[in-house]
């Protein structure tokens, strides 16, 4: 019996490594993910010869598309001192830190995200403040926004879970109902959560991404490409 190809390898050319996945389409697609990785997909039969050699030919416009995402990606708060920016919905706002012998917290005050913090407390303890807050923000939102976006759809969560996740903004179990929001789109402007949400609702109905799915995002969110791409493009994941 003839061994199968794997579906999945890693290319490493030139500094650049490139997740190539063999798929059933008829067509090599080229795409940067919204994590920042360089991904192929190719034919299925395709050869990892061949795949190298559709690679090396596409190498510069990775390259290229690698250094434009990086040169634009904004910059997060690396020691979370005061002055340092970061992004909350949608828009740039300066940490302040303020030193307190009371309770810790996190509050948005204008344009300042204030960090009333313990003198000395550490970079990843005044980080972890501001994830707890951006939960509270988006419990917040959801407070009116969950059932909105219920009623739309037509579907029912039974949990909305939050937390920080590397690639993905949201996901949805459709055997349960359970839906999980990224807390990094505090980050991205309100719209962006609600599209998320109306994606997420719409899997209880249609749990793959082909045109049944399209056609009800199109139908409860007709904008929802212009915020795909924004997420695509906000080098927040």
């Amino acid at each position: 019996m003839a061994k199968k190809a794997n579906p999945s390898f890693m290319l490493d050319l030139d500094g650049i490594r490139i997740l190539v996945t063999r798929k059933r389409v008829k067509n090599v697609n080229f795409r940067i993910g919204s994590n920042g990785e360089a991904l192929m997909s190719v034919p299925w039969n395709t050869s990892r010869q061949r795949a190298e050699q559709y690679a090396l030919g596409h190498l510069d416009w990775f390259k290229r598309t690698l250094a434009r995402k990086e040169a634009t990606k904004p910059a997060m708060p690396s020691q979370w001192e005061s002055g340092e920016k970061v992004r909350v919905w949608g828009e740039e706002v300066e940490l302040c830190v303020r030193e307190t012998k009371d309770h810790s917290y996190c509050s948005l005050e204008g344009s300042l995200l204030v960090l009333s913090v313990p003198a000395g407390s550490s970079s990843e303890y005044r980080e972890a403040l501001v994830e707890s807050w951006k939960r509270d923000e988006l419990r917040l939102r959801l407070e009116d926004l969950l059932p909105e976006c219920e009623e739309r759809v037509g579907a029912h969560a039974t949990s909305v879970t939050l937390r920080r996740m590397k690639t993905r903004w949201g996901s949805c179990t459709t055997s349960t109902g359970r839906i999980r929001l990224n807390t990094a789109l505090v980050e991205a402007p309100p719209q962006c959560l609600e599209m998320v949400l109306v994606h997420e609702l719409c899997h209880l109905h249609v749990p793959n991404h082909g045109p049944k799915f399209h056609a009800l995002m199109d139908l409860h969110y007709p904008s929802w490409r212009v915020c795909r791409r924004y997420l695509n493009k906000s080098g927040i994941l």
